[in-house]
C-alpha cells in the first residue's frame, strides 16, 4: 500500500479537474517512467531477488520473440500490431471524460493502444478497475466500415457493426475487443500541467485470456505503423518523434519518456543509424553490420545485414540470430582466455557463465550500426551480471526471424527515435 501510495502522489503528483485539462499540446511533452519491479511500483516485490528477476525476465524474453511475426501476409501490404501487457517499462495516462487514469506499458514492438474495458466477457485479473466506456462522454465505437479498421490484421464486423479486433500469441493467449476513440490525457512533467489528445484510436478489450500480468492495464503502442500513439498524435506538434532513458529496474528514481522534444543535441558520443522500412510497419529495424569484443570484430552472414536488428522496449534481454550468437559466445571466451574455464552447466536460459569474482574484468562489447559514425559502446553492467553464483552474459541466442536489441542493453542510454527523418539514435546518459 505504501508503494501505491507513494508511485500515485509522490511520482505522478496528479490532481484532475476539468479546469487542470490544457489543450495546449503541441509543443510536445514529458511523462514519468518507470519499471514495474522498482521500489517506486505499486507493484513492486521486495521478496523477488535480483537471480530471480533476471531468469524470470530471460525467459520471458525468449516468449515474446517467439510471438512476433515477421512474414508478410498474402494480399496485404501492412498490419497494426497488437502485443500482449507483459513489458517491463510503465507510464500513466488518463483515458475517457472524465479522465481514467490507467498504468500501460510502454511498448515500441505495438501500434495500438489498449485496455480492458467493461463489461468484460472474459478478462485477465488486474489490480485496479477496468475502465468503463459508458462513462465517458468522448468514447466512440469505430464502424467496421470505415478504413481504421483495415489497418488490423486480424479483423471482423461485430453484430452492431462495430470493428472487431483480435490478437493471438504464440502461447496460446489472446485479446479481443472493439476500436474506439476517444481522449487521451497525459501529466506534462515539463510544464506540470495534464495535456489531452482528442479522438485518438485505441482498443476496447473485451475478451483476453492467457499469461497476461495483473501489474497494467494495458498498452501503449509506440510502433511505427499508422495506429500507434505517435503517427497519432505527431502532427499536433509537427514532429513525429519520442525518446526514452530506461534506468535500471531497482533505480529509485523516474526515467523520462518525451514526445515531440529534440533530445540529442549536444550530446557525446552520439550513434545515428537510419531505420529500414520492412513488414510489419511497427516495428524498428536497424542495421547492424559488425560487433567487436575488445580488438576482436566479427560481421552477420553478408546477406542479413541491412534491417536485420529490431529495436523493442518491451524485451528485456537482447537475442541475437545463432550463428552471431556463436560468434559473440567465442570472441568472449577467447578474450577472458583459457585460464578461466566457463560454467559447463550455466543456469537456464543464460549460455555462457562464470563463478562470479573468478574473471576480473570482462571485455568490452560494442555494436556498429550502418551509416555511424561511432560504435555502441556497451559498459560491463549492460551485458553481463550476476546470477546467484555466477557472472553471466546476458545476450541470448534466437532461431527466430531478426535479432532484438532488449531494454536491458538500452540502460542508461538517451533513445530517440525520428519517425519523419527516419532514423534512430542513442546517447550515453544519466537519465537526469
Amino acid at each position: 500500500m505504501k508503494g501505491f501510495v507513494f508511485f500515485t502522489i509522490i511520482l505522478f503528483q496528479l490532481s484532475i479537474s476539468s479546469s487542470s485539462i490544457s489543450s495546449e499540446a503541441n509543443n510536445g511533452f514529458s511523462v514519468d517512467l518507470i519499471h514495474r519491479n522498482s521500489p517506486l511500483s505499486p507493484f513492486y516485490n521486495p521478496s523477488l531477488n535480483h537471480s530471480e528477476y533476471i531468469i524470470n525476465a530471460a525467459f520471458r524474453s525468449i516468449s515474446r520473440v517467439k510471438s512476433f511475426n515477421f512474414t508478410p501476409p498474402q494480399n496485404k501490404a501492412d498490419q497494426t500490431i497488437a502485443t500482449e501487457n507483459r513489458g517491463d517499462y510503465l507510464m500513466q495516462i488518463f483515458i475517457g471524460t472524465p479522465p481514467k487514469k490507467i498504468i500501460a506499458v510502454a511498448d515500441t514492438g505495438s501500434d495500438l493502444t489498449w485496455v480492458q474495458c467493461r463489461p468484460c466477457n472474459n478478462c485477465y485479473f488486474q489490480n485496479f478497475p477496468l475502465f468503463d466506456p459508458s462513462k465517458s462522454y468522448t468514447h466512440r465505437v469505430i464502424p467496421c466500415t470505415r478504413p481504421t479498421c483495415n489497418y488490423l490484421f486480424i479483423h471482423s464486423c461485430g453484430v452492431t457493426g462495430e470493428c472487431i479486433y483480435g490478437v493471438e500469441y504464440e502461447d496460446e493467449s489472446y485479446s479481443k475487443g472493439y476500436l474506439s476513440t476517444d481522449t487521451i490525457s497525459f501529466n506534462n512533467t515539463y510544464i506540470g500541467r495534464i495535456i489531452k489528445y482528442s479522438s485518438i484510436t485505441l482498443g476496447c478489450g473485451y475478451n483476453n485470456y492467457g499469461s497476461f500480468t495483473p501489474t497494467a492495464e494495458g498498452i501503449v503502442g509506440l510502433g511505427g505503423g499508422p495506429l500507434s500513439l505517435i503517427t497519432q498524435i505527431g502532427y499536433q506538434f509537427d514532429k513525429r518523434k519520442f525518446s526514452y532513458c530506461f534506468l535500471p529496474y531497482n533505480s529509485r528514481r523516474t526515467g523520462q519518456i518525451k514526445f515531440g522534444f529534440d533530445t540529442q543535441k549536444n550530446r557525446r558520443g552520439l550513434v545515428t543509424t537510419p531505420l529500414v522500412a520492412k513488414f510489419p510497419s511497427t516495428f524498428y529495424y536497424i542495421s547492424l553490420e559488425r560487433i567487436s569484443v575488445n580488438e576482436r570484430t566479427f560481421r552477420p552472414e553478408a546477406n542479413e545485414t541491412v534491417g536485420n536488428f529490431v529495436m523493442d522496449s518491451g524485451t528485456t534481454i537482447t537475442q541475437l540470430k545463432f550463428d552471431l550468437f556463436i560468434k559473440l559466445k567465442a570472441s568472449i571466451i577467447l578474450s577472458i582466455g583459457k585460464k578461466f574455464v566457463f560454467e559447463r552447466n550455466p543456469p537456464k536460459p543464460f549460455d555462457l557463465c562464470y563463478k562470479y569474482g573468478v574473471v576480473r574484468y570482462f571485455p568490452r562489447v560494442s555494436f556498429y550500426f550502418a551509416n555511424a559514425a561511432y560504435g555502441l559502446h556497451f559498459s560491463e553492467a549492460n551485458v553481463f551480471g550476476r546470477v546467484g553464483p555466477f557472472m553471466c552474459l546476458f545476450i541470448l541466442p534466437t532461431y527466430d526471424g531478426h535479432s532484438i536489441l532488449g531494454n536491458y542493453q538500452q540502460v542508461f542510454f538517451n533513445v530517440e527515435y525520428d519517425l519523419d527523418k527516419r532514423t534512430v539514435s542513442f546517447a550515453p546518459s544519466d537519465c537526469k
